[in-house]
């Protein structure tokens, strides 16, 4: 074992966090110096193709990488002098669960403890073992989505970069960070796709007329082309729709789609088919923002 990871500072990245991880900086430090171990879906599949395109191009936090599958990281042992980027499915207390794209610290696993898998992400990685994560659409990635997996390779890395520099020391240096990238959006073009609307704000008229700055409603494929490209000057929605019935729940957030930065979030409950997708108030917020 290289380094032992020291997480005391660690805030838990529940279902309910769509972004967090480690707030221990010498821990991002040494996970510099690891191999990060990328793993695929067990099987043929967009997400596959989308995340090894999206690290060969944009991973930078490690000077080395090496590729396996889900299953291999199952049947042979953790190293915990390496790195892992991974599909994660968590659950909170309240029964919310989401799937997340995170960075993982290897360990040693305990005598007869094994690792989990369902649907091609770990079940049972312990929170403290976190660097970063991001939640995501495992569906929407395998459906036309994968260009999508480009902005949450970078975001992870900003997230790293910032608790690497003492900005984000905890949730709450996390969230007046975010927060305070609101009024950048402002500075570029919004781009929102018509699938990312709730039906309340329905066409770009309604849009316009709560934001009052340069935006632009198109199809999803369209915005994807931004994403794919990395567009400078552009800001692009995205957002995450999770359980069912009376545990659904909307995740919004707006990224740089050069850099991944994470530019603005917001969540809340998703009950009887209503927010789901991006509202009024989002706009407002934007619009506000100083």
């Amino acid at each position: 074992m290289r380094h032992t990871l020291l997480l005391a500072t660690f805030a838990c990245a529940t279902a309910a966090s769509a972004q967090y991880g480690t707030f221990d900086k010498k821990a991002v430090a040494a996970a510099r110096g690891a191999t990060t171990i990328v793993l695929r879906d067990a099987h043929d599949s967009p997400y596959n193709t989308g995340l090894l395109n999206a690290v060969k191009a944009d991973w930078k936090f490690t000077a080395n990488t090496d590729f396996s599958s889900v299953n291999d990281l199952v049947t042979a042992p953790v190293n915990p002098a390496n790195i892992y980027l991974v599909k994660l499915r968590k659950t909170d207390q309240e029964k919310h669960t989401a799937t997340f794209l995170a960075l993982v610290q290897g360990w040693k696993l305990k005598k007869g403890e094994m690792l989990q898998v369902e649907d091609d992400a770990l079940t049972n990685v312990p929170p403290e073992q976190e660097l970063a994560s991001i939640m995501i659409d495992a569906k929407l990635l395998d459906n036309g989505g994968n260009a999508l997996l480009g902005i949450y390779v970078k975001n992870l890395q900003d997230y790293l970069k910032q608790v690497e520099a003492g900005k984000i020391t905890d949730k709450a240096t996390a969230d007046r960070l975010y927060a305070g990238r609101n009024r950048f959006i402002k500075e570029q073009e919004l781009w929102v796709a018509k699938e990312q609307l709730d039906k309340s704000v329905a066409d770009l008229s309604a849009i316009k007329g709560t934001y009052k700055q340069e935006v632009k409603l198109m199809d999803f494929t369209q915005l994807l082309a931004a994403v794919s490209k990395g567009q400078p000057g552009v800001c692009v929605a995205d957002v995450v729709i999770t359980g069912e019935h009376k545990t659904k729940w909307c995740f919004r957030r707006v990224f740089n789609a050069s850099t991944g930065e994470l530019m603005y979030q917001r969540d809340e409950a998703a009950l009887y088919d209503k927010k789901l997708g991006f509202i009024a108030e989002d706009l407002r917020i934007l619009e506000q923002s100083r």
